[in-house]
């Protein structure tokens, strides 16, 4: 900024527009939104609370051990014994559900993430983390059976 305004030339990076632009649009939806930020935040707990209940009757362990260190917009979850990421990410591709692998060098590949954030949460009638579930439960099951058999 300094050589733009003493006129001198001076290489500058280019900022993100798309991604500036893209933070304002979504700042504007949540501050113009009918709800509160306390009740997007609660919408956002209990989402996080649906998906881990379905992570824990599906079996799943949850990356964090300590409940207090979980996000409310993102569940990390361990696969079963034996199923890796590539196992369950065709699967649920397949049922037009997008989830994530680890990141985690060390166990990237036993682990993976579902996000739950956003319109996701904060319009229930959309049925996306309804869908996600029954996705999971079902691609799983389906991993699990051709490991079985292979």
């Amino acid at each position: 900024m300094k050589a733009y305004e003493n006129g001198t030339p001076a290489y500058f990076a280019t900022p993100p527009v798309n991604l500036i632009r893209a933070f304002h649009t979504s700042l504007t939806q949540i501050t113009k939104a009918n709800i509160s930020l306390e009740e997007r935040f609660q919408l956002h707990r209990d989402a996080a609370k649906r998906v881990r209940s379905a992570a824990a009757d599906l079996g799943l362990k949850l990356v964090p051990v300590d409940p207090a260190c979980t996000a409310n917009g993102m569940t990390a979850i361990y696969l079963p014994e034996g199923l890796g990421v590539a196992d369950l990410v065709p699967r649920l591709a397949k049922r037009e559900v997008v989830i994530t692998g680890g990141i985690h060098k060390e166990n990237k590949d036993k682990y993976f993430r579902i996000g739950h954030m956003g319109v996701t949460v904060v319009q229930p009638e959309r049925g996306d983390l309804d869908r996600v579930v029954a996705a999971l439960k079902e691609s799983l099951q389906e991993a699990l059976a051709s490991k079985k058999n292979a």
